[in-house]
């Protein structure tokens, strides 16, 4: 299945460049994330064909593969939030490498000093999917049932890419049909505006019957309605939207139950690994029956020369030890960044026999390992992502950034994590008990380790279950409280001298500062944009 995936995936790729980008006359990710340049005949009403609304499509998938190393900031989707909690730290070879992430960690960003790329990379997500949506819309000849198939998956791919904007930025600019000149401006909405226009983009999606709830591995990497579903249960928990939670629940219980997902209990290859969590982020282990949804990278592509291109996975490069000697030759050298933070490590991690131990976080002594001198090092690197030799081999692009890890970006056990906080939100402990049992069943191989199902032990359980997929500060903003009890200020705001942190929470650093260059570009026109509060 992964050899089929994998063809798919170069397929897919091969046409959003070589097509999707030169037919549509869609902008690369430029210095004016508004600008569309006036080539495209269907963005004039032509009709669209069956072909061109794939090449659209196509090209919108292509923002998946691009993730945000965009503009030179080695911060992937998975690592942008959790620098910013309690388990990882910025890490790398001193203080000012990728001194721009080491501010995103420290809350000390600025409106015109900080990551770039990350929203230009979705703005031209946004506009690829409105471009194929509009393709839609003038479709002749194209079959209802794929017509509606392929409209399904370009309304969920835009409300997952505004999501992450809407989580990064919250009062951010939206549009669904081109702006036009001179400027290209859009109105700014409030961040309840976006999650309107998120939750009405994934409701329609749901509600498609020809988007199939699974989909088959000829159609690997491709959205099915599960990934619609697991958007909006990310977006309405975020939201903390109480009325939206028994829907939400209804369809975490629709995929659950439906018997084309499933919990990998059991290494499928005992040779490869005994543990199943790691044999799932292993490249055996793609588009398993856990995988509801991932982006499908490929060993090519990506160049220091041009960050905007390629289909390579460049987090297990950062990921892995510098310098690092393995006698084994498992795991390749790297480049010591998003070192794990040793405290949380040793709390959550703390049950003998937990198989998410060992797949989550890896333990390199330097004295045997050779990699001291690191900054933020504490001898513990993230598991899921590590950089393994042979998956960068015979790259076209730059080694260092063409891993073919794809990245996980939606599994069954977020789904059942789900469904027990909601449960417990609607009928308590025994309502979320069994699903909390299936995951600490798969944990530890057995039923001898169930706890009871309080809130307490769920927001744990996803700590230690999600630990390195990107969730963890997304998770403390919402909860308000930690696991612990501990409020969230409590848990973010440190001062470790030795780690190099000193950093304060407030509340409105939820939403980063909206980058200088796009409020200045808006100023005197009809669209001005607002800086949001708190930030100069």
């Amino acid at each position: 299945m992964k050899k089929s995936a994998k063809k798919i995936a170069k397929k897919i790729a091969l046409h959003a460049s070589l097509w999707g980008l030169a037919l549509l006359g869609l902008t690369s990710c430029s210095e004016d994330f508004l600008t569309i340049y006036p080539t495209s005949q269907v963005a004039a009403g032509a009709p669209a064909t069956q072909d061109i609304i794939d090449q659209q499509l196509v090209s919108a998938y292509q923002i998946l593969l691009l993730d945000s190393y965009a503009d030179g900031n080695l911060v992937s989707i998975i690592t942008f939030g959790d620098v910013r909690s309690d388990d990882l730290y910025k890490g790398g070879e001193n203080l000012g490498d990728q001194v721009a992430v080491y501010r995103h960690s420290q809350y000390t960003v600025t409106a015109d000093n900080q990551l770039d790329g990350y929203w230009g990379i979705y703005y031209t997500g946004l506009q690829r999917c409105n471009a194929a949506l509009l393709s839609c819309s003038n479709a002749e000849g194209v079959p209802p049932s794929i017509l509606n198939r392929l409209r399904a998956e370009a309304l969920t791919l835009r409300a997952y890419y505004i999501h992450h904007l809407w989580k990064a930025f919250g009062n951010i600019p939206y549009y669904e049909e081109t702006p036009g000149p001179p400027y290209y401006t859009a109105p700014q909405y409030t961040a309840e505006q976006i999650y309107a226009e998120i939750i009405e983009d994934l409701d329609a999606a749901i509600a498609t019957e020809d988007l199939p709830l699974a989909t088959t591995a000829a159609n690997a990497g491709r959205i099915n309605k599960a990934a619609a579903m697991m958007t909006k249960a990310r977006a309405v928990m975020y939201q903390k939207d109480e009325a939206r939670y028994a829907e939400v629940l209804a369809d975490m219980k629709t995929i659950i139950e439906s018997g084309q997902y499933d919990l990998i209990r059991t290494s499928p290859d005992a040779k490869l690994t005994a543990n199943p969590i790691t044999w799932m982020f292993l490249r055996e282990g793609e588009f398993c029956k856990e995988s509801i949804f991932e982006a499908n990278h490929l060993p090519e592509g990506k160049s220091w020369g041009n960050s905007w291109s390629g289909y390579g996975n460049y987090l297990p490069k950062c990921a892995a030890p510098r310098d690092l000697n393995d006698p084994t030759k498992t795991f390749d050298a790297g480049w010591g960044m998003f070192t794990v933070q040793r405290g949380t490590f040793e709390r959550i991690f703390n049950e003998a026999g937990d198989v998410r131990k060992e797949a989550s976080v890896i333990e390199w002594p330097s004295s045997a390992y050779d990699y001291e001198g690191s900054f933020q090092v504490t001898g513990l690197f993230m598991g899921k992502y590590a950089a393994r030799t042979g998956y960068n081999k015979n790259t076209t692009g730059d080694a260092a950034l063409n891993y073919e890890n794809n990245m996980r970006i939606f599994r069954l056990a977020e789904t059942y994590l789900n469904a027990a906080e909601l449960s417990f939100y609607a009928g308590g402990a025994g309502a979320a008990q069994p699903y909390l049992d299936a995951i600490r069943a798969r944990a530890f191989g057995d039923n001898a380790h169930a706890i009871t199902a309080t809130l307490e032990n769920i927001k744990l359980e996803r700590h230690r279950e999600l630990f390195g997929e990107g969730q963890r500060f997304w998770d403390l903003v919402r909860w308000g409280r930690d696991e612990t009890g501990k409020t969230t200020a409590q848990v973010l705001s440190v001062t470790d001298v030795a780690f190099h942190m000193d950093r304060t929470w407030e509340d409105y650093k939820k939403y980063l500062p909206l980058p200088k260059a796009e409020i200045d570009k808006t100023k005197g026109t009809e669209h001005e944009l607002a800086q949001n509060p708190g930030w100069n």
